[in-house]
């Protein structure tokens, strides 16, 4: 009887029926479920055919009981298709790691308020079109494949099948680490790497034809001894870092909606600004209508339980509570011919709603890009002379330092040592893991014995003190060194992105020339405003394309233009989360033949974005416009290229993971100059100058 009140309360009066209640009790043992998730199957399908109401019908239940049945099945393939079977292999006892970074935190944060002017972008877009893009062709970035045998690996790119992880039978009782472990080394100290290549050589260039690359800093080398003379570059950073500095793991669902919310209803005003339409212009495309309307909304996939293939047809639109009370409908694409849409994306679009279950797209208005940042004559000349007419030189790294099966930092000495000698830069930008919370030797608890410190360190902070912070302070006390954190960073107590700077302090690191930022972070280099972000947008951003000319495009230009008409330099949503199997822990239930058996796959979070969805406004372009450089390392090969006159760099991984050498960039711009006609003036009350890096500047990358 219990059993029958349940069905009625979840399904409703129409459930009132002794078959129809028989049917979907049956239902119930047949799949195992309980009555509430049998509802939320129903709901499902209810949704694949898209009704907002499904009738218990006879009929109904069949084409039900047909949709259980195939989830079923879909479910067994994958499974049987994902695993080998293997009967003799029995699911060991395994202590879950407690390494994982905490995915979400609350509040909502507001983009810092800037004093800087900004104007319109260039009038002309014929250039900006044809992005600028390196000459020649270079080698793929590659991961090797790893030689330790541990329990805990590292970060796998999605789709790599090339690297390959094979435990040991050690190893399937690693415990958690703790202060024992690290007292008591388990393994040696690592030989020195052997490097294929040798460091310093040019990859790829962007624009190398117009600008030379500079000579550096002219001041590396002098007497360190002696009072510093003024530096001929000024950092200045453009953020609030105390809106940073908050607590994670305290999401509140409210505030989390607001934020979704507040992107979308900026965006129409933003919509409503550029292309002069009127308030009555917009209304919700979830009501049936035969008129035309303008919808702004975030681009979602069209069912619950998609499996992360999208296509033109399986996508919906969400709209914020102003605009439409928060629902989703089904989008018709199919009179548009050319798109590239991606989960969160925020669009918009003209269409009609003619029948209630579809909002068909007829025409998509394109984002208009940000403002341009810009500089009086006064303040350009001020940097011209503090540089003495020369070039700007700018190197940025990321991380990780060390590869996986050591902690060796033989390459990060040599790459300093040329930087003190060679290089010369004015400032030195490096990124994050610095120690990868995802490296294995450290995922599995087992610091190897370092035989040139007189006690050992027992924590990572530690780690970090003993390792990095004796080869950073060698740095030239001329150059400027800014620090930009990882979310995989041990020494981090905020693994949440956005993400607070390091504690340079705490790092014992100098404050006459270190400077520790935020993740993601603007700031300014002189005149060059730089957007630098610690997350891998152009390998989480998936699109959706239709269209010959979108598709024949080159995909990292179609991502770079994607950031920059979203404004945030991570715009996907919900954000990426990086698994992989653990080969070493299935599950076998022996048959009575003792030949087959069925597996059951057992998931490992490795990392990924870790969105604050309460604090994504951080995560914003500062004072709403484009930087002039933007730097967003990824796994993905290296890259320099120009977007919408904005340079776009991947500097690379500074190593990788089999200890070979990766690479650096090697930014050159020259000094501003009024005269020389790369300047575009702007006139207005006060007479002002686009700085136009593009067309000044100079990216090498270059093997680290």
């Amino acid at each position: 009887m219990s059993r029958s009140i349940d069905v009625i309360t979840h399904f409703g009066p129409e459930a009132d029926k002794p078959e129809i209640i028989t049917e979907l009790q049956n239902l119930t043992k047949v799949h195992a479920l309980t009555v509430e998730d049998l509802y939320i199957k129903w709901e499902q399908f209810s949704n694949q055919k898209r009704q907002t109401h499904t009738d218990l019908t006879s009929k109904n239940l069949d084409e039900f009981k047909q949709f259980l049945q195939l989830q079923m099945e879909k479910r067994a393939t994958q499974i049987s298709s994902n695993s080998k079977i293997n009967p003799s292999i029995k699911k060991p006892l395994i202590n879950k790691s407690l390494n994982s970074s905490p995915l979400f935190g609350l509040n909502i944060p507001k983009t810092p308020t800037l004093k800087k002017r900004r104007l319109h972008g260039p009038s002309s877009l014929s250039d900006s079109k044809k992005p600028y893009t390196a000459g020649s062709e270079v080698e793929t970035n590659g991961n090797g494949d790893s030689s330790l045998k541990l329990e805990f690996t590292p970060g796998v790119p999605e789709g790599n099948e090339d690297t390959k992880f094979q435990p040991s039978a050690k190893s399937l009782n690693v415990n958690t680490p703790n202060p024992s472990t690290f007292q008591t080394p388990t393994i040696n100290t690592p030989t020195a790497l052997k490097l294929s290549t040798t460091g310093g050589k040019i990859l790829d260039s962007l624009n190398p034809e117009n600008v030379e690359i500079s000579p550096g800093n002219s001041n590396v080398g002098l007497d360190s001894t002696e009072e510093l003379p003024p530096s001929e570059v000024r950092v200045e950073p453009f953020y609030d870092a105390k809106k940073y500095r908050f607590r994670t793991m305290r999401q509140n669902l409210q505030e989390a909606s607001d934020v979704l919310d507040d992107q979308i209803d900026s965006f129409t005003r933003i919509i409503q600004d550029h292309y002069k339409l009127s308030p009555n212009d917009f209304a919700d495309p979830t009501i049936q209508s035969q008129s035309e309307i303008y919808a702004v909304g975030r681009i979602v996939p069209d069912s619950p339980t998609y499996d992360k293939f999208l296509n033109p047809e399986s996508l919906a639109l969400e709209t914020s509570r102003m605009g439409g009370v928060g629902r989703r409908v089904r989008l018709d694409l199919s009179q548009i011919n050319e798109l590239s849409f991606f989960l969160g994306q925020i669009v918009a679009f003209k269409g009609k709603n003619a029948n209630g279950d579809y909002f068909t797209v007829n025409s998509t208005l394109a984002l208009p890009y940000p403002n341009s940042p810009v500089s009086t004559p006064e303040e350009l000349q001020e940097y011209q002379a503090n540089l003495e007419g020369s070039s700007l030189k700018v190197i940025a790294t990321c991380g990780p330092y060390f590869a996986d099966d050591s902690f060796s930092l033989e390459l990060l000495e040599d790459f300093i040592s040329r930087i003190n000698t060679e290089v010369k830069p004015h400032v030195l930008i490096l990124f994050g893991p610095f120690i990868d919370i995802t490296h294995p030797l450290i995922a599995s608890g087992k610091l190897p014995n370092f035989p040139q410190f007189k006690t050992q360190p027992k924590t990572l902070d530690e780690l970090f003190l003993k390792l990095f912070t004796p080869i950073l302070k060698t740095i030239s006390p001329h150059i400027q060194v800014i620090l930009i954190p990882s979310t995989r960073d041990a020494i981090s107590n905020h693994a949440a992105y956005p993400q607070a700077s390091l504690i340079r302090k705490a790092l014992q690191l100098p404050k006459k020339n270190f400077k520790c930022v935020t993740n993601p972070s603007s700031f300014q280099i002189n005149e060059i405003y730089f957007g630098c972000s610690n997350v891998d947008t152009f390998k989480d951003l998936k699109e959706v394309i239709k269209g010959g000319t979108t598709s024949s495009r080159y995909r990292l230009d179609r991502v770079s233009e994607h950031i920059l008409q979203q404004r945030r330099y991570y715009p996907i949503f919900p954000g990426s989360i990086r698994t992989r199997i653990k080969s070493n822990n299935i599950q076998v239930k022996k048959e009575s033949n003792n030949v087959k058996g069925n597996e059951e796959k057992v998931y490992e979070h490795i990392s990924g974005a870790d969105l604050d969805v309460g604090y994504l406004g951080l995560t914003e372009f500062a004072g709403g416009f484009t930087p002039d450089i933007m730097i967003i390392p990824s796994d993905l090969q290296y890259f320099a290229r120009v977007v919408q006159n904005v340079v776009v760099i991947n500097p690379g991984r500074f190593i990788r993971a089999t200890g070979n050498r990766g690479s650096y960039a090697q930014i050159t711009v020259t000094c501003p100059d009024l005269e020389d006609g790369k300047l575009t003036l702007v006139e207005g009350e006060e007479p002002v100058y686009l700085h136009n890096v593009w067309k000044r500047a100079r990216v090498d990358l270059i093997t680290s």
